[in-house]
């Protein structure tokens, strides 16, 4: 499936707020309902819609603390990589797990309410894995810019 102007105008509008009725998402592509409903649904079943969320306050919901941690491993290995990665699949506070290029191995954002809690994830949780050789905290002050939506127009090849 190849991405028309239709398609980008559905997919960032929906990336604004996925709630939008879908009257108003045809509107802003110049389409039917009924069409617009077909695209969305096609668009899903490709997996350019991979699933829909509600974006929650993390102050709100009592997780005010955002660190983003820099691992480096014991065993750099598929093996090691595979392990450490499902750790961080079934971690809650881990909002991210990105393997990176450079010095470190991975980077995780990680969100808990307090900092002690983060103490105990980090000393208890995140060191005591034997394939964890060290990891660097660094303490997010406050976000300048967060998003969820992709820049679809910097993916055109056209």
């Amino acid at each position: 499936m190849t991405l028309d102007h239709q398609d980008r105008i559905i997919l960032e509008s929906l990336q604004q707020d996925a709630s939008l009725p879908v009257a108003e998402i045809a509107a802003r592509a110049n389409l039917s309902p009924p069409s617009c409903w077909r695209r969305i649904r096609q668009l899903r079943e490709a997996g350019y819609i991979r699933r829909q969320v509600a974006l929650l306050d993390a102050d709100k919901v009592n997780l005010g603390v955002t660190v983003i941690c820099s691992v480096t491993l014991r065993d750099k290995s598929v093996a090691g990589q595979s392990a450490f990665e499902h750790f961080a699949d079934e971690r809650d506070e881990v909002q991210e797990c990105l393997l990176l290029s450079g010095g470190r191995d991975y980077q995780l954002k990680v969100i808990v309410p307090t900092i002690k809690a983060y103490e105990h994830f980090l000393t208890s949780v995140l060191l005591d894995l034997p394939i964890v050789e060290s990891a660097e905290s660094n303490f997010v002050l406050r976000e300048a810019k967060q998003t969820t939506a992709l820049p679809l127009g910097l993916g055109q090849t056209s």
